[in-house]
């Protein structure tokens, strides 16, 4: 009986201390003017040294508008920026890139490529992206019109601008006009694949700069692939613009935010930081380069630059701090090795969709990690068994989320059904005992080693497993834990609603659902204890552990609460049957 009571100390003890690492309280941030930090971003063999760079803009580029050649503009000041020699020297001068700093006033045009899954815009004016937009998903951030589709791209700013550094020198590529090869692009579901070219030609050199973009009808993924024409077999380096953060289209802006973070996949695996973590004017450069890939992530959606299997990857990612919230800027350096023709890469813009991701392959599946790093290796397949069982009851069934919740909380009691059985009838079998226990306790209270040793004699002789009453009731709740990250992190649920509830990821505005399930488990633990000798703590584990977690999950998840009430009501039949066998047992017709 007190072995029990530990178990349900303990479990309450782990309650809490889980809630706390799901939910640990928000560091505070740095406050604006920090010191400005330097940098190098190991490219290939060499390094791209500066430190915090602004933001390439429509007005000024981030590569240093009116500065020397050579020459960046970071944090108020110019930073020399030094590109390495990707391959054996040339013998000769460098090329000149012509003015660096150039950028031309004349707004630029706008293209716009249209397939079944996305909308996206680019600028002329720097060959940039300045709109993605996502047809299936919803915004449903605060002052979106309804209908508005997710928007990826922040107001006012865009992804994908360009720079390309060789030897000392850097031409920004933000600021300039290409020419597009298309004034738009549509891609028809069933049909094949298109393509969109940007050309721009430096003024008074016989360089050019080419990116190519192809679209797919059933794919987020873009390929990328273009080149910096005119250097003969020189190295260079290209610079890609990743943003400064996803725009967020949840109406709990703080839960988007709390998920938004850059990624990289390098030589140490899967490593993500948040963006608020960075401080104001700082700059990072995450180690483990090269990467396979680099991101930038909220809650639900994704922004990424995938480098090419089997070949080099990113040379480095820079991330300057911004004095704005939720905001840093980051830029990934590709390098591109002397006598390689040009460079290509893949764009992801899209949902974090597992079974998507998985396809693309390179571990990106897990930009968005379930769980605690120790349990991953639990959790992660778990989650991906239940989402799959989940969506296919949804797909298969035709119902609505919210009844699939209910019924697979159901399901999960009909399969744990026999277990459950052995667990109560273990119990039951203890308690024959309890009278050759209590008189062992009596007669060997000063020598616990040789307790322990005849209780293990009584066990035996009687056929009882003393653990055979706990681990069963343990089995949920790896299934719960895990349905928590399912909730939080899988844009399969994201604003789906039912009954009263807006959405099934977001907690119970009423508080309905939680309040239900503190009754139902406080019912399950008067049930199951009917029949049983119950001590002053047993009583209070039933009054207060249904308490306390009613406290705990009134902030959690709907579709969780929902899951877990509708197991606890299913097993009142089972636990009732048995209750009333352990009583007739035991003499008790109560």
């Amino acid at each position: 009986m007190e072995k029990r009571v530990t178990v349900a100390i303990v479990l309450m003890i782990a309650v809490v201390v889980i809630t706390n690492l799901l939910f640990p309280p928000s560091s505070p941030r740095q406050p604006p003017g920090a010191a400005v930090d330097s940098a190098a971003v190991a490219v290939g063999g060499g390094a791209v040294a500066g430190s915090a760079s602004t933001a390439p803009d429509s007005a000024s580029a981030s590569g240093a508008v009116g500065a020397p050649a050579g020459s960046l503009a970071a944090g108020g000041r110019t930073e020399s920026v030094a590109a390495p020699d990707t391959g054996t020297a040339v013998a000769g001068p460098a090329p000149s890139l012509g003015d660096q700093g150039a950028t031309e006033a004349a707004p630029g045009d706008t293209i716009r490529v249209r397939t079944p899954l996305y909308t996206l815009a680019f600028d002329t004016r720097g060959a940039r992206l300045v709109s993605a937009t996502l047809r299936h998903y919803a915004s449903f951030a605060s002052g979106d019109s309804a209908g508005r589709r997710a928007e990826l791209v922040r107001s006012g700013e865009h992804l994908l601008s360009w720079r390309v550094a060789v030897g000392p020198d850097t031409l920004d590529l933000s600021g300039r006009r290409f020419e597009p090869s298309a004034p738009s692009v549509r891609v028809d579901s069933g049909g094949g694949a298109d393509s969109l070219s940007f050309r721009y030609a430096v003024p008074g050199t016989k360089l050019v700069y080419r990116v190519t973009y192809r679209f797919e009808p059933d794919r987020y993924l873009v390929d990328v692939h273009g080149a910096f024409e005119g250097l003969g077999s020189r190295g260079y380096t290209v610079l890609a613009w990743l943003g400064s953060g996803i725009r967020t289209n949840e109406a709990h802006p703080g839960e988007d935010y709390k998920h938004l973070a850059y990624v990289v996949n390098g030589q140490q695996g899967v490593k993500s930081q948040g963006l608020d973590d960075v401080k104001p004017d700082s700059v990072r450069t995450p180690e483990g380069a090269p990467f396979r890939w680099v991101a930038v992530k909220d809650k639900y959606f994704l922004e990424a630059l995938i480098a090419p299997r089997g070949k080099q990857g990113f040379g480095g990612l820079l991330v300057t701090g911004d004095a704005a919230q939720h905001t840093a800027h980051m830029e990934a350096a590709l390098p591109v090795p002397a006598g390689q023709p040009g460079f290509e890469l893949q764009s992801y813009l899209g949902p974090q969709e597992f079974d998507r991701l998985a396809a693309i392959g390179q571990e990106i599946q897990n930009v968005n990690p379930y769980g605690w790093q120790w349990l991953r290796f639990i959790i992660r397949p778990l989650a991906g068994l239940i989402t799959k069982i989940l969506t296919w009851l949804h797909n298969v069934l035709g119902l609505q989320y919210g009844w699939v919740l209910i019924l697979f909380g159901i399901l999960m009691r009909v399969v744990l059904f026999p277990l459950y059985q052995k667990s109560m009838r273990a119990q039951m079998a203890q308690m024959k005992v309890q009278p050759l226990v209590k008189e062992l306790q009596a007669k060997y209270k000063d020598e616990p080693e040789k307790l322990q040793k005849e209780m293990m004699r009584v066990y035996r002789e009687h056929n009882i497993n003393p653990l055979a009453g706990c681990l069963p009731m343990m089995l949920p709740f790896p299934v719960l834990i895990t349905l928590f990250f399912v909730f939080e992190n899988t844009i399969e649920f994201r604003g789906v609603p039912f009954l009263w509830l807006p959405d099934l990821s977001l907690q119970d505005p009423l508080y309905i659902i939680p309040v239900a399930m503190g009754l139902s488990m406080f019912l399950l633990q008067w049930i199951g204890q009917r029949g049983m000798e119950r001590n002053t703590q047993m009583k209070m584990m039933g009054y207060a552990m249904p308490v306390v977690m009613t406290f705990l999950f009134a902030r959690f998840p709907a579709g969780l609460n929902l899951y877990y009430t509708t197991s606890n009501l299913a097993s009142l039949p089972q636990q009732w049957y048995l209750a009333r066998e352990r009583m007739e047992e035991g003499g008790d017709s109560r």
